[in-house]
C-alpha cells in the first residue's frame, strides 16, 4: 500500500535509513517509512521525533501540521526549528488523551526504548482519526549480521544500532507483528529494509539481491521492519 507522494523509491537501501546518534541526539530521516505516509494527511504526530528531520521532510512535501514528541531536552529546540509543535515528555507515562486526533501517527525506532510499548500503542489507537494510519518502524534483532554474533557467543550492547544499550525490547519479524496485534491493530502494509551479504559490492545486481532477499526472508535479511496499521475493526 505505499503511496508515491514523496517520490522515494520503495527499494531505498538500508544505509539511507540508519539512525544517527550523537550525545542522544537523533537526526536521521527514515526514508523507506515515508512511502507509507498518506498524501492526504493534514495532522501528523511524530512520536520520538528526534531533531525533527523526518517531520521537516514531510512538511516540505505535504501541506500538513506536524507535532513531535521527544524525551530529550537537547533535541527539543532543534526539532522546534522544523515542526509546528514539540513536546518533551517521558513516553512511558505520557497521556495523549488531550492531543486531539491525527491522520497519521509515526513511531520510528522508538517503541523498543519503552518499558511497555503496547501501552503507548493502545493510547495512540484512540487518537487516530477515521481512516487514520499508524506507521511503526522497528529494528530486527535477528538481522543476519547480528545472528552471526549470537552464534559466536557474543551478546554485546553497543552505542546505537540493533543492540543499542538503551533498548528495553528486542523484536523479530513475528514478535513485531504480535506487538501490533496485541495492541489492537491490523497490519495493512509491511516491508523489511536490509541487505544480502556483500551486496554493496555488486552495484545494480546488489540492489536486486537486496530486494529479493528481504522479500523472501524479511526476518533474516531485514535490518528494520516497517508496518502500516489501522485500529482493528476499522
Amino acid at each position: 500500500m505505499p503511496n508515491s507522494s514523496f517520490g522515494y523509491r520503495s527499494d531505498e537501501r538500508t544505509r539511507d535509513s540508519r539512525l544517527v546518534e550523537s550525545d542522544l541526539v537523533y537526526g536521521a530521516v527514515n526514508y523507506p517509512l515515508l512511502a507509507y505516509v498518506p498524501s492526504t494527511a493534514k495532522r501528523i504526530l511524530d512520536v520520538g521525533c528526534g531533531t525533527g528531520s523526518l517531520g521537516h521532510v514531510i512538511k516540505r512535501d505535504l501541506d500538513c501540521h506536524v507535532i513531535g514528541i521527544t524525551n530529550s531536552q537537547a533535541e527539543a529546540p532543534l526539532a522546534r526549528e522544523h515542526l509546528d509543535q514539540v513536546l518533551v515528555c517521558d513516553l512511558n507515562r505520557f497521556d495523549v488523551a488531550d492531543m486531539g486526533f491525527f491522520d497519521c501517527i509515526i513511531c520510528s525506532h522508538v517503541l523498543e526504548h519503552l518499558y511497555q510499548p503496547e501501552e503507548l500503542l493502545k493510547r495512540l489507537r484512540a487518537r487516530l482519526s477515521f481512516d487514520g494510519i499508524l506507521i511503526v518502524a522497528l529494528p530486527n534483532v535477528l538481522f543476519w549480521r547480528q545472528r552471526i554474533q549470537f552464534v559466536l557467543g557474543a551478546f554485546r550492547y553497543t552505542d546505537g544500532g540493533l543492540m543499542d544499550r538503551t533498548h528495553y525490547r528486542f523484536y523479530d519479524w513475528a514478535t513485531a507483528q504480535a506487538l501490533l496485534a496485541l495492541s489492537g491493530y491490523s497490519v495493512i502494509g509491511a516491508r523489511a529494509d536490509g541487505s544480502f551479504p556483500l551486496s554493496r559490492c555488486l552495484s545494480r545486481l546488489g540492489r536486486w539481491l537486496d530486494r529479493a532477499a528481504v522479500s523472501r526472508s524479511p526476518g533474516l535479511f531485514g535490518f528494520q521492519f516497517i508496518f502500516a496499521c489501522r485500529p482493528r475493526g476499522n
